[in-house]
Parts: structure tokens; sequence; C-alpha cells
């Protein structure tokens, strides 16, 4: 019995639980007194705080954190508590993609955990950042993943604690000069994310020489061909610079601008000679690009951008230290690299854009730069010898040239976007390089040239010959012709000389009896065919906005666009157009027609505003020719347009948008001229926009002194639309009479009114400052003649007693011109006040005759609308009766209906509230067979535990008899063989119950 006795308690033994064990092991950490003991405790808490996280962390926290600064001199163990810790405040990498309720848990216990750490009243942050100063290499390892896994729950509390630490982040700063990678890899990791929205540790990881540690560890690892540290370094570089005014300062002021050319060069054999020089030759072959050089160099052109982001105080310094160190040569080499990644090369040229911007000597510099290279022409023959060309002729060709076959067309398409904008920030604010350009601007040579715009030609050329060429260009190339005619219209933007220079191209060949055409006329026949072939609607809009451009404030130009009567017949037929014509197409085409109407005052017109006049009000109407303008400018498209950054109509790491149409400069131009085109297509023929300026419509403009990022140049005339001069009056500059015409409703004052009334205020303040300065000058002599009188008289006293005679005469004669000159002042104010009274009288009276004539035509239309109000309303309460009438007959008609359909639906919603209860008394006795079952079920599974517990517990009895066999078994051969063995307790037993049987 005592067999079975010790045996079976075997299986009745319970485990030991993880919660006890890991409690256990907590309290030796902070009772005990050996540090082998703690050491050993802390390695197994390290063992399990990956399995038990939640448990180690809320029982051995506390004792780990007192021992790590209780026992800061054991390696050992301050490398278990570190990495112990670290696993305690790690988030857990959830496995796939579904959602774990354990991760979840575990994620919050990490994070309550560094709250806990960063909580500490003793200031353990402290002890960390004393510890990277360790030389061990897992202290300081485990350390700086440990703040890692800190800043990821609590940054900015971390942030906080660092700051307040005298070495704190000179600590930080240290580890980037770590000569073992492993360290200095995650403290670049976590410096990245401690400066990217901290200010304050930006400025001191900055003066901590930084700049300099970064910029070494990118040249160790290779420059820009580097592995993904270069990356992490060049990151950790854009964080201290970003929106860090005094940090670019520092950079510019220790150089750091200057060594920024040699992170753009691609061949590492390439000399400093060869950047600054003027040549760049693409025959060599180049090193192959891979994904992580190209996210390298995409960091680097990122930081140059930053640098020079406009509306910055220091951009202006930071482009001319850029171009002084000579960083403009290895940008074009980048952008012209036929092998670059297509966003390498558009953020080379937005980059060179940024830095020539309102900046005159950055422009004068690029305007002189030469290359020798033939960019991304697969199609000219190896053995050509390749010419010179000034750096701006090959950036168009970029921008409106052919595409490479090899190239997909969403990607050269950034490229392109790019070299508009390096185009348009030569240009902005660059009058004398518009008028440059403009100067280029020739129609082709011969039909080969056309074929074939990528062969040297001039810039201006080469835009006209792509322009000419739409036809031979593929669907997917049409934004050649969208960004030549967005370029055209960059040079001639609001210049007349360059739009004069433009409107003396006239195509067409006299010799063969061809009659010239000038161009204007020319791409307004392009577009017209580009409708008619069904070509891309980009192209039509195109040409149209970049003939606004040309016609706006220009009288001339839309002289000779008037030369071709067929050009209005186009527009009228675009207007009008009720189906297959694109609203967009509609809108422009309304607003040319506006300009040309709003600037036909040209002396030698062929087609006056009286001629235009019938068309406008009768053919198209005025409003709809506004309805379709208002639309162009709510559409989507035009809204798109507006958003963008001036030139930028591209991501530059994205593809084709499908949301552009229109460019900025247009764009410019309408936001500009909207108000002055709805008052000026609403004026008679006879009526034109009075301006300041008028001799700027007449040829006398200066040149284009905006911006890329302006809307419209500094000095462009505002037209006004509240005025107007009479054609039949003198051509001077304020109006001579005024028209008691009457505006629209939806215009906000009469036309004549406000400016005519503004100019008489200012005469009358005129005048009365005149007379307020006669008045003063009247009283400034009074008073001057009172002080001689009280001096004669003075002098007379001391003449009587002295009988000087001749000084009294020479005072009598003085006051008699002083005398003479008041009487005249007086004259001059009363004649003064006349003259005022007079003509201000007159102009009083014609305003109030005019006023008063408004106000009987207001008072007519309001009878005559108020005629048309009753009459609707009439009609309304007919219409209103007509519809009750009906209503009741059909009430009556469908009363059997509705009646029936009633009662169908009572039933129906009986039959469904039965079913509803039954469906419910199911459900409940599903319900009830279902608790049974898993009853049942967990029955089943105890009975089953409890057979298998019950037939080991068998063969485990039988195993322990067998082995007390054999063990009696080997006992008695023992004692066969003479040894001395002791009986056991059951043989005693055994002898005893023999001897019970004898007895």
């Amino acid at each position: 019995m005592d067999f079975f006795k010790r045996y079976s308690s075997i299986g009745s033994q319970q485990q030991q639980s993880a919660s006890e064990t890991i409690q256990r092991l907590a309290d030796r950490v902070e009772t005990s007194t050996l540090l082998e003991d703690k050491r050993a405790a802390v390695l197994s808490l390290k063992g399990l705080s990956r399995e038990y996280k939640e448990e180690v962390g809320d029982a051995a926290l506390t004792p780990l954190l007192n021992s790590l600064k209780e026992d800061s001199e054991d390696h050992n163990l301050l490398k278990a508590i570190l990495e112990t810790l670290t696993n305690l405040c790690a988030r857990d990498k959830p496995a796939g993609d579904s959602f774990d309720v354990g991760a979840a848990s575990g994620q919050d216990a990490a994070s309550r955990f560094s709250q806990t750490i960063l909580n500490d009243g003793d200031d353990v942050i402290s002890t960390f950042l004393e510890l990277l100063g360790d030389a061990d290499f897992y202290i300081r390892y485990y350390t700086v993943q440990l703040l890692g896994a800190l800043h990821m729950h609590s940054g900015e509390e971390l942030q906080k604690r660092v700051l307040v630490s005298p070495m704190g982040v000179g600590r930080l700063v240290d580890l980037l000069s770590d000569q073992r990678d492993i360290i200095r890899n995650e403290g670049i990791q976590l410096l990245i994310a401690m400066t990217e929205s901290n200010a304050d540790i930006q400025k001191i990881v900055a003066f901590e020489n930084a700049f300099d540690h970064l910029l070494g560890i990118v040249n160790e690892e290779g420059g820009t061909r580097g592995n993904i540290v270069v990356q992490d370094c060049l990151q950790l570089l854009h964080n201290l610079l970003n929106y860090n005014v005094s940090n670019q300062n520092f950079f510019r002021e220790t150089s750091g601008i200057q060594k920024l050319p040699d992170l753009l060069i691609t061949d590492p054999s390439q000399t400093a000679a060869g950047r600054n020089g003027q040549s760049f030759n693409d025959n060599d072959e180049e090193p192959e690009w891979t994904v992580q050089h190209a996210r390298n160099m995409l960091v680097v052109l990122d930081i140059i951008r930053m640098l020079i982001q406009p509306g910055n105080t220091n951009t202006e310094s930071n482009q001319l230290a850029m171009q002084q160190c000579g960083i403009i040569p290895p940008l074009l080499q980048l952008a012209l690299s036929y092998e670059a990644p297509s966003s390498v090369r558009s953020q080379s040229l937005y980059a060179i854009g940024d830095i020539v911007r309102d900046n005159k000597v950055n422009q004068n510099l690029f305007q002189r730069i030469l290359i020798t290279a033939s960019v991304d022409d697969d199609t000219e023959p190896s053995g050509e010898k390749s010419i010179p060309e000034p750096a701006i002729v090959i950036v168009i060709r970029l921008s409106v040239g052919k595409r490479p076959t090899n190239v997909p067309a969403n990607e050269y398409y950034i490229v392109r976007a790019a070299a508009a904008y390096l185009v348009q920030a030569y240009v902005g604010n660059n009058p004398d390089a518009q008028l440059a350009l403009a100067a280029t601007l020739t129609p082709p040579g011969d039909a080969s040239s056309i074929m074939e715009p990528e062969k040297h030609q001039s810039a201006g050329s080469l835009i006209v010959s792509v322009l000419l060429d739409w036809r031979e260009t593929s669907h997917e190339d049409m934004w050649r012709v969208w960004y030549a005619s967005l370029l055209l219209s960059t040079i001639l933007r609001d210049h007349a000389e360059c739009k004069e220079q433009a409107l003396k191209i006239s195509l067409g060949d006299e010799s063969k009896g061809e009659e010239p055409l000038p161009l204007i006329n020319e791409l307004m026949s392009q577009a017209r065919q580009a409708t008619q072939l069904g070509a891309d609607t980009r192209v039509c809009i195109s040409l149209l906005t970049l003939i606004c451009v040309w016609l706006a404030n220009f009288p001339k130009g839309v002289a000779v666009l008037l030369d071709e009567s067929s050009n209005l017949t186009f527009l009228v037929e675009q207007i009008n157009g009720s189906s297959g014509v694109s609203a967009l197409v509609q809108g422009v085409a309304a607003f040319t027609f506006g300009l040309i109407y709003q600037f036909d005052i040209d002396a030698d017109t062929p087609m006056t505003r009286e001629s235009i006049y019938p068309i406008l009000s009768k053919r198209v109407g005025v409003d709809q020719l506004q309805i379709r303008v208002q639309r162009l400018r709510d559409s989507k498209e035009f809204q798109y347009a507006v958003g963008l950054a001036a030139g930028t109509h591209s991501n530059a790491y994205g593809g084709l948008s499908n949301e552009v149409y229109i460019d900025n400069v247009f764009t410019d131009l309408f936001k500009a001229h909207y108000e002055s085109f709805r008052a000026a297509v609403r004026m008679g023929p006879n009526e034109v926009p009075t301006n300041p300026n008028y001799a700027y419509l007449q040829g006398g403009m200066v040149g284009y002194a905006g911006s890329v990022n302006t809307g419209s140049a500094p000095g462009t005339p505002v037209m006004g639309g509240a005025a107007t001069i009479s054609r039949a009056a003198s051509p001077a500059i304020m109006p001579a009479a005024l028209s008691p015409k009457l505006q629209s409703a939806d215009s906000a004052s009469p036309v004549v009114s406000k400016s005519e009334f503004d100019a008489l205020s200012a005469k009358f303040e005129e005048q009365a400052a005149l007379v307020a300065r006669l008045q003063k000058e009247l009283e400034t002599a009074k008073s001057k003649v009172q002080n001689d009188q009280e001096k004669q008289q003075r002098i007379s006293a001391e003449a009587e007693r002295d009988a000087h005679a001749s000084e009294i005469s020479r005072l009598q004669s003085q006051l008699s011109e002083l005398q003479a000159q008041l009487a005249d002042n007086q004259q001059r104010q009363q004649q003064a006040d006349t003259d005022a009274s007079s003509n201000e009288g007159a102009r009083v009276a014609e305003l109030e005759q005019q006023l008063e004539a408004l106000k009987l035509a207001s008072t007519k239309e309001l009878d005559e609308w108020h005629k048309q109000r009753d009459e609707l309303q009439k009609k309304l309460a007919n219409a209103e009766k007509q519809i009750v009438k009906a209503a009741a007959a059909a009430r009556n008609t469908n009363k059997k209906k509705e009646q029936q359909q009633a009662s169908a639906l009572e039933e129906l919603q009986r039959t469904i509230a039965e079913k509803d209860a039954q469906i419910a008394k199911l459900n409940a006795q599903t319900e009830e067979l279902s608790q049974k079952t898993k009853e049942l079920g967990q029955v089943d599974e105890l009975r089953e535990k409890l057979a298998s517990l019950e037939k080991e517990q068998e063969d485990l009895l039988v195993y322990l008899a067998d082995q007390d066999l054999q063990a009696k078994e080997f006992r008695a051969r023992l004692r066969a063989h003479g040894e001395d063995i002791p009986l056991s307790d059951e043989e005693n037993d055994d002898d005893d119950d023999d001897d019970g049987d004898e007895e």
C-alpha cells in the first residue's frame, strides 16, 4: 500500500507559474546583496521579457532601474539590464497583416513602461546619457537602442529631458564619431528622430560640429553612390537645415555650401576643372544608376532647393554662395545626363531654376554658359561634330524636343516640366532675357528643319517649329506643343517690344508666290485645323492661350489678327458650339474674343469696334460670352492650374497629370483682366476703357519687371472697367465727356459716375489746397506787415528824437511795397475763388443733370421689371391652380387603388410579424442547442483527459512493479554470490507475514 501511496502523489504535483517565477526573480534583483545573484536574476528576467513582457515590466521595472543606478560599475550587469529594458520598451513587430489583440496589448504595455521610465524621480535619463560615454560596445549599443525605443513612445518628453541635461545633446553627437559602424548608424537614426521637429535640438546639434561629421561620413561611404547610411546622413542634414534660418546661415558661414558640388559628381574620376569648365561631353560611358544612388541624389537636390526657397531672408546670400562655388555646372551635368533617372534630372533643373530666380548675377552667368552635348538625341549621327550651344537653348530643347524612344512619356513629362520651370525662372524679372529670346524668334528655314527641330536651331526658331509641327507629333508627345506655347507666352508676357518682335515673323515664301502670313494668324489657323482634325484638346487650348497673352494690352497685335476675317468666325463657332466642343475651348475662345473687342483701339485696325459689336451683341450675345468665361473660371482644370506653383506643372516624383490643361501664364493674365473683361464686353462700340497709362497701349511699354511667382508685373496698368471715354472725343488721357448709359444688373455701379466723380473730387482738393496756401501767404504777409509797423513806430519815435528823416522815408517806402503785395495777394485769392466756384459749379450742375437722367432711366427700367414680375406672378398663380386641379383628379382616380394597396400592405405586415416571431423562436432554440452542444463537448473532453490520466497511472504502476521484481532478483543473486545485502522493507514485511503464519 505504501508503494501506491508514494507514487500516486506524482500526478498531483503542480508546476510553479510564470508570474510567481518573475516575482521571485524581481525580489531577488531588489534584495540580493551578491552581484552574481543579481546578474543571474536579471539574465533570467531578460529571457522572460520577450514572452512575458507585461508581467516582467509590472514586477521588475522599478528594481531594474534602481539596480541600474546603484550597480553601474558591473558591465555585465548593466548590459543585461539595458537589454531587458529595451525589450520592455520596444514595439513588437506584427506578424503579417492580421490584427493581433495580444500584440496590441503589448504595444500599450511598452508605452506604459516607457512613460514610467521618463517619469522616474531620480532622472534615469541622465544615467542613460552618461552611459553613452562608456567605452564598452554593448553598453553603448543597448543604451542607444533604449533611447530610440523611448523616443518612439514619448518623443517630446525625451527631448525635454535631453535638453535639460548639460551634456545630453553633445553625447548624442559624439555617436557620429564612433569608429564602430553599428553604434554610429544607430546614433544617426536617433538624431534623425530627435531633430525632425525640435528647433532647439537642431541648433545645438549643428553647433556641435555635426555638419562636418555628417559630410565626412558621406565621403567615407562613397558619396552619393554609397549605401543607405549616406541617405540617413543626408536626411539628418536635411532635418538640421529645414525651416531653421540660423542653421542655414551657420551652414553657409562654415563653408557647407561649398561642399555640396562634390556630392553632385556622378563620376568619381571627375575633377574640379571639369566641373568648372564650359563643356559637357556625354560620349563617355557613365556609371550605372542604382535605386539607392538616385535616392541619395534626390535628398542632396532637396537640400539645395531648401536653402534657396523663395521668400526666405537668406535666399539671396545662399544663391550668391552657390554661384561662387560653381554648383550650376554639376547640376547641368546631372540634368543633361542621359543615364540619370528622370526624377533626378527634373530636380536638378528645378534646383538651377531656384538658383537663378530673381537673381540678376546668376541669370547673367547662366546666359553665358555654353554646352557641347547632344541631349536626349538618339537620331543624330555619331560622326557629326557637336557645336557649342547656349545652355538656355539646350534647356528649351529638353522642354519641347523629341522624347527619347526608350523613355516612357509619363517619365519624360517631369523633365519637360522642370525645363520649362527653369526657363521661366531665367526670364522672370529679367526683361533683357525676354528680349534676347524674342530676337531669336525666326520662322523655320525649310521643311527639313520643321521635320527635325532637334538639329541646331535658335531657341525661338525651335519653339516656332514645334508649334507648327504638331501634326507630326504623336499623341503621347502632345506635351511638346503645350510647353512650346507656354515658353512663347513666357517670352511675350507683359513686354511690348517682344510682342512687336514676334509680330514681324511671317510665314510663306514670296519668291514662290506665297503670300506672307503673320505668325499670330498662322497660330489661329493651326488652332482651327486642330479642332477640325479632332486633335488633343490641349493643342487648341495652348494655342488660344498663347494668342490671349499676345493680344493683352497690345492693340497692334489685335489689328494684325483682324486682317483675317476667318479668325473671328472660328472663335464665334467655338463659342456657339452646342455639341462636340470642349467647355474649356469655348471658355478660352470667349476670353480671346473679349480681348479682341477690348483692345481693338488701334487706328489702323481693319475691323473697328463698330463692326465687331453686332457680332458680339447678336451672333454671340454678351451674356453667353460671359457665361462661357465664367464656366472656364469655375472649371476644375482652371482651379487646378491656379493652385499649382508658377511653372511647376508636375510633381517631381510623379507622372502625367490629367488635370493639366492651362498654364500659369494664362491664369495670371486671366485673373488680372477678368474684371476689365466683364466691363469691356458690356460697353458700346464708341466707348473704350480709360487708362492712366494710355501710351502703354500704343507701344510705349516698359519691359516685364515681374517674377515667375507673381501674377502681374509691377507697373503693369490695370484696365479698370468703371470709366469710359468716347472714341469720337479727343484722344487725351482723361475723358472729355461722360456717357449716361446704365450698366447691366451684374455691374456694381453706373459706367461713368465713379471715376469722373473721383476726378472732380481731386480737382476740388487741388483748388482747396491752392486757396489754403494763398490764405497762409496772406496771414504771413499780414503778420509781417504788423511787425514792420511796430518796428516803424519804434524807429519813428527814435527818429523824432534823433531827427533822422531819411530812415523814416525808407521805412515808409517799404511799408507801401508790403501793402501793395498784400493787395495783390487778396486780389489773386478772390480771382481764384471766383474761377473755382464758376468751374466747379458748372461741373456739379452737369453731374446733377446726368444723375437725374440716370435716376429717370432707372425708374423706367424698374417699372418695367415690376410689370414683368406681376405678369409672372399671375402666370404662376394660374399654374398652381391647374396643378391643384390635376392633383385632385389624380387623387379621386387612385383612391380605390390606394385602399386596395393599404389592405394588402397590412396583410403583408401581419405575415412578416408572424414570420419574425417564428424566426426569433427558432433563434432561441438554436442558441439553446448550441449551448448544450458546447457543454457536452466539454464533458467529453474532460472524460478523455481523465481516461488518459488513468491509463498513464496504470502504466506507471506496472512499470514500478516490474522494477521491484528486478530489484528483488538482483539482491537474491548478490546474496547467492556471498554479498551481504540487507533486507529491504518489503522483504522484512514478507518475513513477518511468514512468521505469523507459522505461529
